[in-house]
């Protein structure tokens, strides 16, 4: 990952700010060029181990670049990770981008420790890719692009999961919706003024319906409720939108935990339904993952997208799903 990174945008100075900052991470080169056509010339060429391009550049732009790279063409290293940097990309782009497995977003203008945070993510854990071929048939249902960025929409996601989950976002009440509180009120102390911050308020309260009848789990599913009353104490609240990355980490932390020891425990536990339930468990984490990467490009999307998809995940799944398998381990009880 740190051997050489190619940093593609039009515009020298942030090329070159970027090229610096990725030298102080460790990479040992940090190759740069000026649009997607330059990028694509280098990469033939430099061979670099990690891609960090803008979007918005002619005659290539960066979704184009994406594009043509995870479609194998010019016998380019289809596998590459790529980050994108977003500054008021669109959503039907930021989907067209995850389409193509973009590994990361990154928002303008872009920091050191923001671009550690992608790197050290993709060295952790890269993204898997798909085929050339999947790539290139997808690529060819709309080959032409222009380069005036205006592109069209394409579905991240056509399975009935999905088609589930956006039935339950238009049946939940709209964000507008959400009460608010009052702002801090400074009180008088003897000492000092005290500000006092609005009490938290949650939005579910566990209840013993919720139980699956094991003790680690319920505690692994009380831990994701803690996550939907932070992120929902951040909206009402009118919290730094910074705070909803600490949120993300821990969502990420819960799915790979609790969905390891869920499947381990009905297997031992010879779960009639486990194979169904682990169909679940890739659908789900595919809506997370896309979920995820659009809040990293536009971090407004944690206010909407990401927060109904915990709420999905709770009410469709946790609720409705996992109660299922209570009695397999009453059983065992």
């Amino acid at each position: 990952m740190l051997d050489k990174c190619l940093i593609v945008d039009d515009h020298e100075m942030i090329r070159e700010t970027i090229a610096i900052m990725a030298k102080s991470l460790g990479f040992e080169e940090a190759i740069t060029a000026i649009d997607g056509a330059d990028a694509i010339s280098k990469l033939y060429h430099e061979r670099p181990s990690l891609i960090i391009t803008d979007l918005q550049m002619d005659p290539i732009d960066g979704l184009e670049m994406l594009r043509l790279v995870r479609s194998g063409r010019f016998g380019l290293p289809h596998d590459i990770p790529i980050i994108i940097l977003t500054a008021n990309a669109s959503e039907s782009v930021i989907a067209q981008c995850i389409a193509f497995d973009v590994d990361a977003f990154l928002v303008k203008p872009v920091n050191r420790q923001s671009l550690q945070e992608r790197v050290n993510q993709l060295a952790q854990q890269a993204k898997p890719k798909k085929t050339i071929e999947h790539y290139f048939e997808i690529y060819q249902q709309d080959p032409a692009k222009t380069t005036a960025f205006q592109t069209n929409g394409t579905i991240a996601f056509a399975d009935e999961a999905m088609e589930e989950f956006e039935s339950l976002v238009h049946e939940s009440a709209p964000l507008s919706d959400i009460p608010t509180v009052s702002e801090p009120v400074a009180t008088t102390d003897t000492k000092q003024d005290v500000e006092i911050a609005p009490p938290k308020k949650l939005f579910i309260k566990w209840q013993d319906r919720f139980s699956v009848g094991q003790s680690d789990l319920d505690n692994s599913n009380m831990a994701l409720l803690d996550i939907i009353n932070d992120t929902y104490d951040i909206i009402i609240n009118h919290k730094d939108e910074k705070a909803f990355d600490e949120i993300a980490a821990r969502f990420d932390a819960y799915i790979k935990g609790h969905i390891l020891l869920e499947e381990q425990l009905l297997e031992q536990r010879e779960y009639q339904r486990l194979k169904v339930h682990k169909e679940m468990h890739v659908r789900l984490v595919k809506q997370a993952d896309f979920v995820i990467l659009k809040c990293q490009a536009d971090p407004s999307f944690y206010k909407t997208d990401f927060f109904k998809l915990l709420r999905f995940w709770w009410v469709k799944h946790v609720v409705q799903e996992d109660t299922k398998y209570k009695n397999v381990f009453l059983e065992h009880a």
